[in-house]
């Protein structure tokens, strides 16, 4: 199997923030980006049995890394087991680790790369896809996601 990379640009990704509400209080924050093409990643902080976990999620893909200035997804989450159907999920407690927050602020300021990978069937060739995340994001985006972090691991 042969491998097909290309470089994107992230101009064409819209990017929304995340809020999930349980009960009046956040229980899951982060960002979405979708590009036109049907690809969407997920960057979460989530609670699951009293644990704030990070994690990212890409829809319309069957792999997945995602790299800021201090974050690898490959070296600081662990895949999480999914039914396939392209979508790759990555998560672990970052709680204790510098990581965790810094993800949040580097896709913010001054964005990321995400891999994504199409492994398609075997005798096809592999599309292996880098795109440059979109940077600065708006300030609406970030307040929002900051808004609910704050109350999603300190809720008063």
């Amino acid at each position: 199997m042969s491998v097909l990379f290309a470089l994107i640009a992230g101009a064409a990704w819209q990017v929304l923030p995340l809020v999930e509400v349980d009960g009046g209080m956040p229980v899951r924050c982060g960002f979405v980006y979708r590009d036109g093409a049907g690809l969407e990643l997920r960057v979460e902080k989530l609670l699951r049995e009293e644990q704030v976990l990070t994690a990212l999620e890409v829809r319309g893909a069957d792999t997945l890394q995602l790299v800021t200035a201090s974050f690898d997804s490959r070296r600081d989450l662990r895949p999480v087991p999914s039914s396939g159907g392209g979508v790759v999920r990555l998560e672990a407690d970052l709680q204790e680790d510098d990581v965790g927050g810094a993800l949040f602020a580097e896709l913010g300021v001054s964005g990321g790369t995400l891999t994504v990978g199409d492994r398609g069937a075997p005798q096809t060739t592999a599309v292996v896809r880098e795109i440059r995340l979109p940077a600065p994001l708006p300030r609406d985006v970030t307040a929002m996601y900051l808004n609910c972090a704050g109350d999603l691991v300190r809720p008063d």
